[in-house]
This record gives structure tokens, C-alpha cells and sequence, in this order.
């Protein structure tokens, strides 16, 4: 069984990410029971030794999902996913009867959490894969995923045994299942602090809100300001705003450049 770890409260420093493994041109490295048992065990013992909490996963025939979260550095992912990946590419090859050459397609996707709203949905997309991929009508009859942990967790609250739950029950199931528990880093609510740091800086500045998303140089003096002052780090920023990577990244090089 793979551990699905909760994060106490004492735990104020913690950095949460939903991390992507697929197969080299989609195969399905996954396909047997065996080889997800495998990843899995290899999750499990890896994850542990560098202190990685697995808060939710799936194991597709040819990808896998895992929501995680550590208070350790970031750099201990990467190497848990490198000692992960590279046994089970070693394992996989050998029980193909000999394959050779690379199994993943990457090493592997990150993109970190930053918002309590993206962490739950995070969590129901996760959950829904094998759903959307066809392959079971109900989350609670796919064997490799953490969707029954979250509803055997509900079971004393409202829902009863054998009950499916829908994606609209989602919230209050996992808010039940993290009852005693905080989220530090994303329980704020950043999409809040944002708009909030947009009306004082319209009012500060005396400028029309429309004018602001219109003028590239009045944009650029608007997310300084978030940063600066709101203490709203980028990626939070671009989320909110709904901004592509690439703006935001020139964005903050050219603040960077007006700092010097």
C-alpha cells in the first residue's frame, strides 16, 4: 500500500507539487500490475528516505500523477525522482525481455502548487484520470490511485460505505479528510491578496483599471508592486492574472534589469 501522508500543523514552511511521469512516446511502461506494484514500491521507499509526503497519486498505463508535498529542499525531489526513474527504467527493460534505451520521456514534470483552489482541483484531476481515459465508470473501482483512502476517510462524516462521490463533493470530503491540518504556503488566499493589491494600487495610482492591462509599462509597475509590497511571489501573480509563462518571465527580467 503507498502512504498518503497529511501535513500538520507545525508544518509552516511546506512546498507542494503536482509531478507528471510519462512513458518515452507514450508507451505504456505501467501496462502490468506488477510494473505499477513496482513503481509504487520504489515511491514509497524513495519518497521516504528524502522525506516526501504523497498527498494524493495515480499510475496510468503510460503516465503516473502524484501531489506531494516537503519541507525538505527542493533539490531532494529531484534526486528521489532520479533514483526512482532510473531503477524502475532498469527493472522495466530487464522484465522486457532485455529493452534498451531510455523508458520516461522526461525525467520527469513538476509545476508547484500554488493556491489552496489549484490544490483541490489538483486533487480531482488526479482522482479523474482513469475515468477520462475510460477505463472505469466510478474513481473507487481503479485499484492504483489514493481516491478510496479519501473516501474511507469520509466514511464517519456523510457519506456510507460503497457511496460514489462526485466531483461537487470533492471540497467538503477532502477539507474532512484535512481537518486538523493547515496548508501554510497556499491556505492564504492569494487570489484575494492579489485583487486586493490591484485596487490599492489603481487608487494609489489614479489610473483606470482598464488602462492597467492595456499599458505593458503600467502592468510591469503593477506586479512590482504585488511583489515588492503584497509580498505576492510571480508564479502566484501569473496564475491569479492568467498570464503565460513566457510575459511573466520577461515581465520579471525587466524588473529585475530596473532594480540594478
Amino acid at each position: 500500500m503507498i502512504k498518503i501522508s497529511r501535513v500538520a500543523r507545525k508544518i509552516n514552511k511546506a512546498s507542494f507539487f503536482h509531478v507528471i511521469v510519462q512513458g518515452i512516446n507514450k508507451e505504456n511502461i505501467f501496462l502490468k500490475e506488477r510494473n505499477k506494484n513496482q513503481y509504487l514500491k520504489l515511491v514509497n521507499k524513495y519518497y521516504e528516505k528524502y522525506n516526501i509526503k504523497i498527498i494524493a497519486y495515480c499510475i496510468m498505463d503510460n503516465h503516473a500523477h502524484f501531489l506531494l508535498s516537503t519541507t525538505e529542499q527542493i533539490q531532494n525531489l529531484s534526486k528521489a525522482m532520479h533514483d526512482i526513474n532510473c531503477l524502475y527504467a532498469r527493472y522495466y527493460n530487464y522484465m522486457q525481455n532485455g529493452r534498451k534505451g531510455y523508458v520516461f520521456r522526461d525525467r520527469y514534470v513538476s509545476e508547484p502548487i500554488t493556491s489552496k483552489r489549484y490544490f483541490l482541483n489538483c486533487i480531482k484531476y488526479i482522482h479523474m484520470n482513469p475515468i477520462k481515459a475510460g477505463i472505469i465508470k466510478k474513481c473507487e473501482e481503479y485499484k492504483y490511485s489514493s481516491y478510496n483512502y479519501y473516501k474511507q476517510k469520509s466514511f464517519n462524516n456523510e457519506l456510507k460505505e460503497n457511496e460514489y462521490f462526485s466531483k461537487n463533493d470533492y471540497n467538503d470530503i477532502i477539507n474532512n479528510v484535512y481537518t486538523d491540518y493547515v496548508f501554510y504556503d497556499i491556505d492564504e488566499n492569494i487570489d484575494y491578496k492579489v485583487r486586493q493589491g490591484i485596487s490599492e494600487f489603481v487608487k494609489k495610482e489614479q489610473i483606470d483599471l482598464f488602462k492597467v492591462f492595456s499599458n505593458r509599462e503600467i502592468l510591469i509597475k503593477l506586479i512590482k508592486f504585488l511583489k515588492d509590497v503584497k509580498k505576492v511571489k510571480y508564479i502566484q501573480i501569473r496564475k491569479v492574472l492568467d498570464m503565460t509563462r513566457g510575459t511573466m518571465e520577461s515581465i520579471a527580467k525587466r524588473i529585475r534589469e530596473d532594480n540594478k
